[in-house]
């Protein structure tokens, strides 16, 4: 796209791409649960020193994953709230020509 100097805006496809990406957080949302179901089950025998410690990385685990989940959200919010502002700014520059 260097050198080109036209900006095409498809709206289906933004909105497209939102859904993507939240479908998509979805799904990793769902695997996470998977696994984290599969390492509860062998970890909940653990004990002691190592329990302690698969805790606190947990807790960090658990709040980076709660991070990249709330920035895939934020970031189809965005892209969805900059679609209806760029559909407003085509409206007014199409209002010019009327």
């Amino acid at each position: 796209m260097a050198g080109d100097e036209n900006l095409r805006v498809t709206y289906g496809a933004v909105e497209q791409t939102a859904a993507d990406i939240e479908r998509s957080a979805k799904e990793l949302q769902a695997e996470l649960d998977r696994i984290w179901g599969a390492v509860k089950r062998v970890s909940n025998s653990w004990e002691g020193e190592a329990h302690q410690a698969f805790q606190a990385a947990e807790r960090q685990w658990n709040a980076r994953a709660s991070h990249i989940q709330s920035t895939l959200h934020e970031v189809a919010t965005k892209i969805r709230s900059g679609s209806a502002d760029y559909r407003a700014t085509d409206r007014r520059a199409a209002g010019f020509f009327q």
